[in-house]
């Protein structure tokens, strides 16, 4: 026993990524693949993966997920960058020495910050873009490093929970879901928005309770900040870089709220058409400079918005006169930083992609729904839970299950959404398997044992919250 404690002592992240890896192997080698057709199980047979199959999901990994690793490597970059910028280093330092004394108001409010774009926005990893710059603050400002995870990644967390229009997993399981029934994003939403705010509450009551007990000056308490700035210069003006961030967050904002089909807004998509109509004589030159890729406000991907940074970065260096020479060294560091993130996110992948291929999940939850007729919210909560430490990306999940909601829990359809959106968001505190869960402990190290021991007892008492509400909502 002892063995096996010291074992994860070091490098803990990846080797537990290793064990489920490889336990997900042996899954499928044990559990049938199946296959949903009209409301009908068919047994695929036995799908078990290889040495050669392991060696191509590493591929497959990369090939499945290369928007959201190149957009990391990207946010890497910037703030590899950008952290060397006199401008950048000062605004982190007069912000972080503004709320000196204040810090229960800034991790409250930067948690409610993150939840609120998790929650709303069609792309979550875009909120990455503001978490190296929260963390800057938070290790200037002295807090602990489990503190700075609880009001960025852990308020992400939140925000996947209690996703009403956003997270790109909820709105691909809604689109999967329509291939068939008709479902609407906005399916019980009031219920879906007090659930965010009662996990917001409970969560932010946890962590002020965290704060107020954490006096511990301890060397392994303390924020190692990938992207730390020095001590700033006086003579410095940082309202240069005070519009920068602004305007990355207005683009944001305009970019991943999805205006036409959440709120039937449609001024920018007219805006958009209006725009790369504009002609010289036979050539739509701003359709040009654009690029035929180019979409209108509320429905870009993940690469768009490192356009805006990519100019934001650009003039950073011109009005702060930072050598070329500095640049490359810097954007070469930033891109160091993030390597090991990236690798983790690269071993969770594995996981989708041997499920992709041998899909026996869907053996799984259908045996499970089988134990009743018709709609059971606990047995679709038991569903909801082992689908979500296995699929990874919740899209999956409307995907390979969709043909299930349809011929199952039809009449209960609004029920089901909340359960599979809840749970799979709740899965992700815990699941060796949750993106956002392994990146932000590894981006701040910490040891997933200390991570779970902190959170139990919320994730326990959230738990029997959504049982009660699901159990109410389905006989009541």
């Amino acid at each position: 026993m002892k063995k096996i404690k010291n074992m994860f002592e070091k490098h803990d992240l990846i080797k537990i990524s290793l064990i489920v890896v490889l336990v997900t192997i042996v899954l499928t080698w044990i559990i049938p693949a199946g296959n949903l057709s009209g409301g009908m199980y068919t047994n695929a047979s036995y799908i078990r993966q290889g040495l050669a199959d392991i060696m191509l999901s590493g591929v497959y990994s990369a090939n499945f997920f290369i928007q959201q690793l190149m957009f990391i490597v990207f946010v890497g970059i910037f703030y590899g960058i950008i952290s060397h910028v006199s401008g950048y280093k000062a605004l982190v330092a007069n912000i972080a020495q503004k709320l000196k004394g204040k810090e229960k108001i800034f991790v409250v409010g930067t948690s409610l910050f993150i939840t609120l774009l998790t929650s709303i926005l069609t792309q979550t990893y875009t909120i990455l873009i503001f978490i190296p710059f929260i963390i800057s603050i938070a290790s200037k400002m002295e807090l602990d490093k489990l503190t700075a995870f609880l009001c960025t990644f852990g308020s992400m967390l939140i925000g996947i929970l209690g996703a009403t229009y956003g997270s790109e997993g909820f709105v691909f399981f809604v689109n999967y879901l329509n291939y068939y029934q008709t479902v609407s994003i906005t399916e019980a939403i009031a219920i879906r928005f007090g659930i965010l705010i009662l996990t917001f509450v409970l969560f932010n009551f946890f962590t002020l309770h965290h704060m107020k007990k954490s006096t511990s000056k301890k060397k392994e308490d303390k924020i190692n900040d990938l992207f730390s700035v020095e001590e700033k210069s006086k003579t410095v003006k940082t309202w240069p870089m005070v519009f920068f961030f602004l305007l990355i967050f207005i683009f944001t904002i305009l970019g991943y709220v999805n205006w036409n089909e959440n709120f039937n807004i449609t001024v920018f998509t007219k805006f958009h058409t209006w725009l790369t109509e504009l002609s010289i004589g036979e050539h739509t030159v701003l359709a040009y400079i654009l690029g035929k890729n180019a979409t209108a406000f509320g429905a870009w991907d993940l690469y768009t918005i490192t356009i805006v940074m990519g100019i934001v970065l650009m003039l950073s260096l011109v009005i702060y006169k930072v050598k070329f020479d500095d640049v490359l060294e810097s954007a070469i560091e930033g891109i160091k930083k993030i390597i090991k993130p990236m690798i983790l996110l690269l071993l969770i992948y594995i996981v989708f992609v041997f499920v992709y291929w041998a899909p026996f999940t869907v053996t799984i939850c259908n045996w499970i729904t089988n134990f009743a007729d018709g709609f059971n919210p606990f047995l679709a909560s038991l569903s909801a839970i082992i689908s979500s430490i296995f699929h990874i990306d919740f899209g999956f999940t409307g995907y390979a299950l969709g043909d299930l909601f349809a011929s199952t829990y039809d009449s209960s359809i609004g029920i089901a959404m909340i359960i599979y959106t809840t749970l799979h968001g709740l899965v992700q505190f815990i699941a060796p398997t949750s993106v956002i869960l392994w990146f932000g402990l590894s981006y701040l190290e910490i040891p997933y044992k200390k991570w779970i021991k902190y959170i139990f007892k919320f994730v326990l008492i959230m738990f029997v919250l959504l049982l009660v509400v699901f159990a109410l909502l389905t006989y009541v």
